[in-house]
């Protein structure tokens, strides 16, 4: 049953900047034939969700009721991309499974994919364990929303399973205001200058050039540490002079993992990694829906991997330098110029810019945004999972997450990129560095 009027839905939701470089990720993909641009969240449940109300409450949502009636329309040169509010009357689709192994996702759900001409943009399943327990996955298209939305997406679910009034203010972005284009043009420039000098070759990446992909399967691996470990990570990248939290130095143990594993590759090199960015003000409440995010771009040298301390020095002082030149703000400005350009020449200049190298390796964070989600629909939760959308190449991408103060590492892979013996060596050779005495 609706709980809202349908009438109150946006016709016309402009993509962002952020949203359109999705655009040109969801191209990369089709191009190579692997990855896709689909994230999940995964929920694990100590008791069964009951069915029936659970596709109620998903129905009930005015948000997700919007992303299974939309269309991409793409833009012109004088007007940007928007998804169009088609309102075709689609509901989302609840999947029910049941499976063996505990705490086991399946294959159909993992690589199920979700395109810019799917019919719904959203999909959700429920997982029966013989335990008794139970997971949650949602599943949608990344050009929809970032890691941010995805939480305030859940704290909308929990309005809902609590009969809370809703507002639609801060479910969708605010009408654009308009800009010199004068300003974005020589913005353009600048932020091509900087990302080329940035990522000029030679990059060393775990993407082999020649590798084609399989299947376009995306595997992956939980690592997840315990109270102890969780806090002597923490106190570790405090003790690195990691600044404003932990990124720096989590990046920092990475990268000496890439470096480690492209040394037995004997094709070690500088590495080039471009980290997420929000761009939301401090405690704000929405958009729910829309990227809006920018990146930090980071390059080390090979000479910088000697130490993680060395590291974390090394990217501290061109994180300050960036955010001091407002990197950041000037990237996201570049981005919404480029959304004026035809999607095949804004996949052209951006894989141009970057000499064909997209990143060295993925590394994403959800930081503190799922730390206190303590339930979902009105249970408790376990434990929460993020599987990211697998940009190939590289084909490799650490996300952490942090839940009820303990971190966990899904490390998302290429079969095609990482072979089961180079699996266990990053899994080691993470653990390894990041609970080291540096």
């Amino acid at each position: 049953m609706l709980s809202f009027n349908k009438a109150d839905l946006p016709e016309k939701v402009t993509l962002s900047g952020a949203d359109c470089f999705h655009l040109v990720l969801d191209k990369h993909a089709k191009k190579h034939g692997a990855g896709g641009n689909v994230m999940r969240k995964i929920f694990y449940f100590s008791n069964a969700l009951e069915f029936t109300r659970i596709e109620s409450l998903l129905k009930s949502s005015a948000i997700i009721y919007w992303l299974c009636n939309i269309k991409l329309k793409y833009g012109t040169p004088v007007s940007p991309p928007f998804w169009k509010y088609i309102d075709e009357g689609r509901e989302i689709i609840l999947l029910e499974h049941q499976v063996i192994n505990e705490s086991e996702i399946p294959e159909n759900i993992l690589n199920r994919n979700i395109t810019v001409t799917s019919e719904r943009f959203i999909e959700a399943d429920l997982i029966y364990y013989p335990s008794g327990a139970c997971a949650f996955v949602l599943s949608w298209n990344h050009i929809l929303l970032d890691a941010k939305g995805t939480s305030l997406l859940f704290e909308h679910l929990n309005q809902l399973s609590e009969n809370k009034a809703q507002s639609f203010d801060i479910l969708f972005p605010d009408i654009e205001k308009k800009h010199s284009i004068v300003a974005h043009i020589r913005n353009m420039y600048k932020i091509k200058k900087f990302v080329r000098i940035s990522a000029t070759a030679p990059v060393s990446s775990v993407a082999y050039s020649a590798t084609k992909a399989g299947d376009g399967k995306t595997s992956t691996k939980v690592i997840s540490f315990n109270a102890d470990e969780t806090k002597q990570i923490h106190e570790n990248a405090l003790k690195s002079g990691s600044r404003f939290g932990p990124t720096l130095y989590l990046v920092a143990c990475c990268s000496h993992v890439i470096h480690k594993l492209n040394q037995q590759r004997n094709k070690a090199g500088d590495l080039w990694i471009p980290v997420p960015y929000d761009g939301r003000l401090r405690g704000a409440a929405g958009p729910v829906i829309s990227n809006s995010v920018s990146f930090l771009f980071y390059r080390i040298p090979q000479s910088e991997l000697s130490t993680v301390l060395q590291t974390v020095t090394c990217l501290s002082k061109q994180m300050t330098e960036q955010i001091k030149n407002e990197i950041p703000r000037k990237y996201s400005m570049f981005l919404k110029m480029m959304r004026h350009a035809p999607l095949w020449l804004y996949y052209f200049l951006i894989y141009n810019t970057n000499r064909g190298v997209f990143a060295s390796f993925l590394y994403t964070s959800t930081g503190d945004n799922f730390n206190d989600l303590k339930s979902l629909f009105g249970e408790t939760i376990k434990n929460i999972n993020m599987i990211p959308a697998l940009t190939y190449p590289p084909g490799l991408t650490f996300v952490f997450l942090k839940h009820d103060e303990l971190l966990n590492l899904n490390i998302a892979y290429s079969p095609e990129i990482i072979n089961n013996n180079e699996l266990v060596l990053i899994e080691e050779k993470i653990k390894k560095v990041l609970l080291a005495n540096h």
